[in-house]
């Protein structure tokens, strides 16, 4: 019974992942064609992006303090009730101002569902998270996927972009109904714990280098990707003078890559050092994605998706290597990334505006690989940290 539970409520969370992955998948590709409905200027073109972010970020910080698994059951309904409504709002009224304020709940409703359901499966798979963690995240990669590719099939017959958002709120309107059932929360199974001792685990996070050093990298870890996936569709159609519906196909390809590269890090490779393998995974990263925005239309393609399956695994492996770090404060450090993650995904994606003003769209997208560099500095650190902390409790045994 507690394995077809365990089952079942897996299934329903990659449906989460996948409605949230849809969303994310289509921010890129709709900035255009919202900022020529409503006349944004340049640096005011990832206001939709930054507003959704913003409601994320407030989800993630409420997560942090108030993630009980005994919460999961009203946490998820009532999130995924609030998700419907705001996209079926998004898809009814034409105010930029309204827009902006929707996307702000529809963050924070999608933010709760997403934070829950990492933070349930994290505290529930002890240490074979991180292979959990990459298998659901697996779905926002499919979703990402699908996202741009039903705004390119819409936008080669259509101009109303509102009706991605109603498309949206079909998807999610099972998973409240799904959520409310009390006996999806019954017998749940737990698995062993954690690598890394309960023991050796400090009391509070808040005073470990090793979880500052994860907030930096997972904020710079999402910063870039969603700036990639969000203004890589502008480059292409304002650098390279591709059409809108072209660059919404074209990033799906890195929503693709994303997404396999989750489900073979999930099956074969979750048991590798993370950190150290985080590191050099951001250095080759830094390469692929400077070759993206300085190369040929014709081989745009490729860089994107060799810049996907560098990246995929990085958000859920994050999550898994805090939860293994500290393993007593599942639900803190959980919240907490998701927290950090959703700041640089306010932050970073907006910035590139305003630099690309100054010194133009294809100079400002070069952001990305120096994050790049900067995320690889942080995970060699944090290996060199924890490989030293580990010397020094064998020592102490």
């Amino acid at each position: 019974m507690g394995k077809s539970n365990n089952f079942h409520l897996f299934a329903i969370s990659c449906w989460v992942m996948l409605s949230v992955g849809i969303t994310f998948g289509s921010h890129g590709p709709l900035l255009a064609p919202i900022s020529n409905t409503f006349q944004l200027r340049l640096g005011q073109i990832a206001l939709p992006v930054v507003s959704h972010s913003i409601g994320f970020l407030a989800a993630n910080i409420l997560m942090a303090r108030f993630w009980r698994i005994r919460r999961a059951r009203l946490l998820l309904t009532t999130s995924g009730l609030l998700a419907f409504l705001m996209l079926v709002s998004i898809s009814l009224f034409r105010s930029v101002g309204l827009l902006l304020t929707f996307l702000f709940f529809l963050g924070l409703a999608q933010g709760t569902m997403h934070t829950s359901v990492d933070s349930l499966f994290s505290e529930i798979s002890g240490k074979e998270r991180v292979k959990f963690l990459n298998w659901l995240h697996i779905f926002i990669g499919v979703g990402a996927v699908l996202g741009p590719l039903s705004v390119g099939m819409l936008l080669s017959y259509s101009e109303k972009w509102h009706l991605v958002y109603l498309m949206m709120a079909m998807v999610t309107l099972p998973l409240p109904l799904f959520f409310f059932r009390r006996t999806l929360y019954q017998s749940i199974t737990y698995n062993r714990e954690p690598q890394i001792s309960t023991s050796s685990s400090p009391a509070r996070p808040t005073t470990s280098p090793l979880f500052w050093l994860a907030i930096i990298g997972i904020f710079t870890y999402v910063g870039l990707e969603l700036s990639f996936a969000s203004w890589v569709p502008v480059f292409l159609v304002k650098v390279k003078n591709i059409s809108h519906a072209s660059a919404s196909y074209s990033i799906s390809i890195f929503w693709f890559a994303l997404m396999t590269g989750r489900f073979l890090f999930g099956r074969f490779l979750y048991r590798t050092n993370l950190s150290l393998f985080l590191g050099i995974g951001a250095l080759v990263t830094a390469l692929f994605t400077a070759l993206t925005f300085s190369i040929d239309s014709v081989l745009i393609g490729l860089f994107m998706a060799f810049s996907g399956l560098s990246l995929s695994w990085f958000y859920p492996s994050i999550l898994a290597l805090g939860g293994n770090t500290f393993p007593r404060n599942i639900g803190f450090i959980t919240g907490s990334l998701a927290a950090g993650g959703t700041i640089g995904a306010i932050v970073f994606p907006w910035v590139i505006g305003p630099i690309s003003e100054t010194f133009g769209l294809a100079k400002g997208v070069f952001l990305v690989p120096l994050l790049c560099l900067v995320l690889t500095g942080i995970f060699f650190s944090y290996n060199y940290l924890l490989t030293r902390k580990r010397k020094q409790q064998k020592a102490i045994v």
